[in-house]
C-alpha cells in the first residue's frame, strides 16, 4: 500500500525530520567510532577524551583505570580506583573490571573493599584459571591459605601452566602432603601426575605413594607408560616392592596385558604383545651399533621374536635388553631362552645372563653362548638360587680378549622363561 502526501508544507516537515535523524545517528555513530579510534593511543589522555565521547563503554574505564593503576607517569590511584569502580558500574557482570579494581584497592590498603571485589571476580569468573590465579594469590598473601588453595585448585584444573610454581607455593604455605594432596590436587589425571613427578623430584617418596594410590583409584584410562619415571625412581631409590605394587595396579587396571606361560614369572616371555619398555616389562638400552626389534618372520612359537643385530662397531659389554625379575630367595629357578644365530662373530657370543637386580656379585650367572650360524632353535638355561627378591633377565655378550673383536651378525631371541626347578 503506498500512501501519497499531498501537502507540500508536511512534505517539507517530514523531510526535515527524517534529515535531523540521520544527521544524529550520524553523528552518534562517527562519535564512536571517533572514541574508539582515539582511545587505540593508548595514553591517559586519549582515553580520557574517548570516555567523554562514548560514556557508556566500559572498556574505556577499565583501559583508563590500568593507566592510573599502573603507569609511571600518569600514576594516580585514587583516579584509578575511580575509573574501575565506574567499569563496575557499566559493565557490573564483567568479571575482569571487578578482577582490577580489586588490585587498585589492595594497594591503596583498602583489603575489605578489595576482597570484596575479588569475590565478585570469582562469582563471575569461577573457573578462569587466569582469573582465579590472581584471586587465589591475593588471599596466600594474607594469610588466608584455605582459600588461597580453593582457587589454586581450580587453576590447576584448567591449566597446566603454574604447577610446579603452586606445588612449591603449597609446601612453603601448609607442609602438610595429606593436606594438600585433598584440598588442592583436583580430581584430574594430567595434575595428579604432575604432582607425582614434582614429588618425585623433592624425594618424597611416602606422599608419591599416597598420590599413586589416588591416582590408582581413579577410573579413567591414561597410557600406562606415563608411569615409568615413577617405577624408575622407586627402583633407583631401592623401593622394588612398591616399583612391583604399581606395576601390579597397572595390570588388574588392564592397562598392560601379557602373554606368559602359567609358572613362567617373566612377562611377555613370548613377545606377543610388543616391548613395553618401562616397568617390570622388557627393556631395551640404545646401544652404539646394536639394533632391537621385534620379528614377525622368525620366531621359534606364536607369531614373534625378538631380534638383536650387530653391526660391527664395536667390542661390546652389552647388556640393552632385559626384564627386572620378582623371585623368592633361597628357591632354586631356572631360567631358559630359545636362541638362533647368523654370522656373529668373534670368540664371544650372545648369551642369558642372571644377575641380583641390586647386588651383582650376590649372584651372577651366564649360559653358554651361541657364535657364528645356529640355523635352528638352541635351548639355553641357568640355574641359579637368589638371595633377595629381584632379578634381571637380559640377553648379555661379554667383550672378547681377541684381537679381531668387534661382533657382527644377528640373534633370534623367544620364549624367554623363568620357573622354580621342581
Amino acid at each position: 500500500m503506498r500512501i501519497e502526501i499531498k501537502s507540500l508544507p508536511l512534505k517539507l516537515a517530514l523531510i526535515a525530520l527524517e534529515s535531523a535523524v540521520f544527521v544524529i545517528l550520524t553523528l552518534w555513530v562517527g562519535k564512536v567510532y571517533f572514541a574508539d579510534l582515539v582511545s587505540r593511543r593508548f595514553s591517559a589522555e586519549n582515553l580520557g577524551l574517548a570516555s567523554r565521547l562514548d560514556p557508556g563503554n566500559s572498556d574505556y574505564h577499565l583501559r583508563l583505570g590500568r593507566i592510573f593503576q599502573y603507569s609511571l607517569s600518569d600514576i594516580d590511584p585514587i583516579r584509578a580506583m575511580a575509573e574501575l569502580t565506574r567499569a563496575t558500574q557499566l559493565n557490573p557482570m564483567d568479571a575482569q573490571p571487578w578482577l582490577d579494581l580489586g588490585a587498585a584497592q589492595e594497594v591503596a590498603g583498602k583489603i575489605d573493599e578489595a576482597e570484596v571485589s575479588l569475590r565478585q571476580a570469582d562469582y563471575l569468573a569461577p573457573n578462569l584459571p587466569g582469573f582465579q590465579w590472581a584471586i587465589a594469590n591475593f588471599f596466600l598473601l594474607h594469610g588466608n591459605n584455605n582459600e588461597a588453595m580453593r582457587h589454586f585448585k581450580v587453576v590447576l584444573a584448567g591449566t597446566d601452566q603454574y604447577n610446579g610454581v603452586i606445588f612449591t607455593t603449597a609446601w612453603k604455605a601448609i607442609g602438610d602432603g595429606d593436606q594438600i594432596l585433598a584440598t588442592l590436587i583436583p580430581n584430574k589425571l594430567s595434575a595428579e601426575f604432575s604432582y607425582l613427578y614434582f614429588l618425585v623430584g623433592q624425594n618424597k617418596g611416602p606422599e608419591a605413594k599416597k598420590v599413586w594410590e589416588r591416582i590408582a583409584a581413579n577410573p579413567s584410562s591414561f597410557g600406562p607408560d606415563v608411569t615409568a619415571p615413577y617405577m624408575d625412581w622407586l627402583m633407583r631409590a631401592h623401593q622394588p616392592d612398591e616399583a612391583y605394587s604399581v606395576w601390579t595396579d597397572l595390570r588388574k587396571r588392564k592397562l598392560i596385558t601379557e602373554s606368559e606361560a602359567p609358572g613362567n614369572l617373566v612377562a611377555n616371555g613370548d613377545f606377543e604383545q610388543g616391548i613395553e619398555n618401562f616397568g617390570f616389562g622388557w627393556r631395551i638400552i640404545n646401544f652404539p651399533g646394536v639394533y632391537v626389534t621385534q620379528d614377525s618372520a622368525m620366531f621359534h612359537s606364536s607369531g614373534h621374536s625378538i631380534l638383536i643385530a650387530f653391526t660391527g662397531k664395536g667390542n661390546l659389554a652389552y647388556q640393552g635388553f632385559f626384564q627386572w625379575v620378582k623371585v623368592t630367595p633361597g628357591v632354586a629357578y631356572q631360567a631358559r631362552v630359545y636362541m638362533r644365530t647368523e654370522g656373529i662373530t668373534t670368540d664371544s657370543g650372545p648369551r642369558l645372563q642372571i644377575f641380583d637386580t641390586f647386588n651383582p656379585p650376590a649372584l651372577t650367572a651366564f649360559s653358554d653362548q651361541l657364535i657364528g650360524t645356529n640355523a635352528g632353535w638352541t635351548l639355553l638355561s641357568v640355574d641359579f638360587k637368589p638371595k633377595n627378591p629381584y632379578v634381571t633377565v637380559c640377553i648379555a655378550r661379554i667383550p672378547s680378549q681377541k684381537l679381531d673383536n668387534n661382533i657382527t651378525g644377528k640373534v633370534w631371541v623367544d620364549d624367554v622363561s623363568v620357573a622354580p626347578v621342581d
